[in-house]
């Protein structure tokens, strides 16, 4: 995909479609706010870890492995090494860097989205 903000919007908007397919809706849109927070505040690795310490696949797929595309722009994901690959990326803090801002604008347009459709 050339268009790296159409890749960010696409990956929100399924972040919420996951969600709404799911049986814990609210659990999973409260975790959008608290993964950017966390994201915002302590970076990458503390994102990873912190969808980790939730105990959940859903989490985890939608979260993690569902944004394997974006992971790619950086360094190729593989979803069964994922420890590895985030600490490969913290080798290089302008990778690093820029996996955040990416991250960070999933995470917002997901936010606003799943606002949207519940009329908050």
């Amino acid at each position: 995909m050339n268009n790296i903000e159409a890749l960010t919007i696409r990956k929100a908007y399924e972040i919420v479609d996951g969600i709404n397919r799911s049986s814990d809706k609210s659990k999973l849109k409260n975790l959008i706010d608290k993964a950017l927070g966390v994201l915002s505040s302590n970076g990458v690795y503390a994102y990873y870890v912190y969808i980790l310490s939730q105990k959940s696949k859903e989490a985890e797929n939608l979260f993690l492995d569902d944004l394997k595309d974006i992971f790619n722009i950086i360094e190729t994901y593989n979803p069964s090494n994922r420890e590895n690959y985030f600490q490969n990326i913290s080798r290089d803090i302008h990778k690093l860097l820029f996996l955040k801002q990416l991250l960070e604008k999933t995470l917002i347009y997901a936010r606003y989205h799943a606002k949207a459709q519940s009329g908050d």
